[in-house]
């Protein structure tokens, strides 16, 4: 009789796991029809430009989850740009569903370029927290400050999601047509059905132009786009 609460648990914890597995790792929500909802957009470094491919005109939300999420940044996404100076905000625009984002965090990374994929970590933020999130089909604009990193022509920016072996908290957009064709690239992880490590995700997803990322770049500016915080508020006018 004593023994039978620890069979329990033993049970109950291999059901879990088998829970788990059966959920998809990769998903994704449409935000056509969608609105980017005004956000309390802020320069994380005033006197720096933002760096972007997309046009704040987005189709859809991408997110890793469960097995898809691994550390230390297996699940990551991330976008190339082009610049000299010291890198010092990230921007991304995210949504989630009802219910899923419940205070989760990120943390923000920076890449070495290595033949068209991120390289070697120059630099990375931990526990950065996006506070509201807007509700699919809507989405908004995030931008966090991060730790100063110095880059000289080619690197990648981007995210990794904190929530291992959890249902995703949040979705970051994806533009399918923006007006520069840019680098996304994702980090799977092993042992989930698709090729390891970085990759393109239209792999995954299907047809991907460029992602809700932004880099905030301080000076000696050299974007593949370079927003002025005047073109940025204009949005919204």
């Amino acid at each position: 009789m004593h023994r039978v609460p620890g069979l329990l648990w033993v049970l109950i914890a291999f059901f879990s796991i088998l829970t788990a597995h059966a959920q998809p790792s990769a998903v994704r929500v449409s935000l056509e029809g969608g609105r980017l909802v005004p956000s309390p957009l802020e320069n994380p470094c005033p006197g720096s430009s933002l760096l972007i491919n997309h046009d704040y005109g987005f189709h859809c939300g991408y997110a890793w989850q469960y097995g898809g999420v691994v550390r230390p940044y297996y699940g990551a996404f991330a976008e190339q740009f082009d610049g000299t100076g010291t890198l010092c905000g990230v921007q991304l625009v995210l949504t989630t569903l009802q219910g899923y984002y419940t205070g989760q965090t990120l943390d923000a990374y920076t890449w070495d370029a290595d033949e068209g994929i991120p390289g070697a970590v120059l630099g990375v933020t931990i526990d950065l927290q996006p506070g509201p999130i807007s509700i699919w089909p809507d989405h908004s604009v995030h931008d966090f400050a991060i730790e100063g990193v110095p880059v000289d022509g080619p690197f990648f920016t981007g995210m990794w999601p904190n929530w291992p072996n959890e249902r995703a908290g949040f979705f970051l957009a994806e533009d399918l047509d923006g007006p520069i064709e840019g680098t996304p690239m994702t980090n799977i992880a092993p042992g989930i059905g698709y090729p390891t490590g970085w990759n393109d995700p239209s792999i995954i997803w299907g047809p991907t132009w460029s992602m809700g990322i932004g880099a905030w770049l301080d000076e000696g500016v050299t974007p593949a786009e370079c927003v002025t915080w005047g073109r940025i508020k204009s949005l919204w006018r």
